[in-house]
């Protein structure tokens, strides 16, 4: 019963080993450097979980998750920053934010937070 898990981040170090994790779980991953590549895809692929973080290039994660409520599609969403705290209070009005992740973030944690959120 794989997912397929969309990773949102402009840090290759990040979506590396989220993807690891992700895919040691036996789920597919699909990447994105943007808001606005992770935009088209979505298009191409609805993922059932996002991996979002907060500061992006050309299209930050707030903008990408409040043109997908907009939009209508509502996909489960973890959100990271570096700024948990101003981060939740900005998007506390976006319904599909289930979870923030402060970077750094613990790797058992973040396995166990995707694997209840897949299920």
């Amino acid at each position: 019963m794989d997912k397929t898990v969309m990773i949102v981040d402009d840090q290759l170090g990040i979506r590396l080993l989220l993807e690891e994790i992700i895919k040691s779980e036996g789920h597919k991953v699909v990447t994105a450097e943007n808001g606005k590549e992770a935009l088209d895809k979505i298009q191409e692929v609805e993922p059932d979980l996002l991996l979002v973080d907060f500061k992006l290039p050309i299209m930050d994660g707030h903008t990408l998750l409040q043109t997908l409520e907009d939009q209508g599609t509502t996909i489960p969403t973890i959100l990271m920053s570096g700024l948990a705290e101003e981060a939740a209070k900005k998007t506390e009005n976006i319904k599909c934010i289930k979870k923030v992740f402060a970077k750094p973030f613990n790797i058992d944690d973040a396995r166990q937070d995707i694997q209840n959120l897949l299920k």
